[in-house]
């Protein structure tokens, strides 16, 4: 992973408020849509679920993993400036 693919993933480790922001803003659901796909569908609701419980460990590791892609880092750019960071 990137180093801003790095920085992101651990703001939203330590801010489980912007997860949510992330998930609710139409970037979030074209991340989220595209983790949906194929075999890390059951994974993701998993995910979402312990995230909605105040636990983003799932979450975030599962956005990592996208980041790690070319149309990922650049849904994260759009996201970082969306969200303001």
């Amino acid at each position: 992973m990137d180093e801003n693919s790095a920085r992101f993933v651990e703001q939203l480790k330590q801010d489980p408020a912007q997860l949510q922001r992330l998930l609710r803003s139409p970037d979030g659901q074209a991340l989220m849509n595209l983790l949906n796909q194929g075999s890390q569908g059951a994974q993701l609701r998993t995910a979402v679920r312990s995230a909605a419980k105040g636990d983003p460990a799932q979450a975030v590791k599962l956005v990592g993993q996208y980041l790690q892609t070319p149309e990922g880092a650049a849904l994260a750019e759009r996201i970082q400036k969306t969200l303001g960071k």
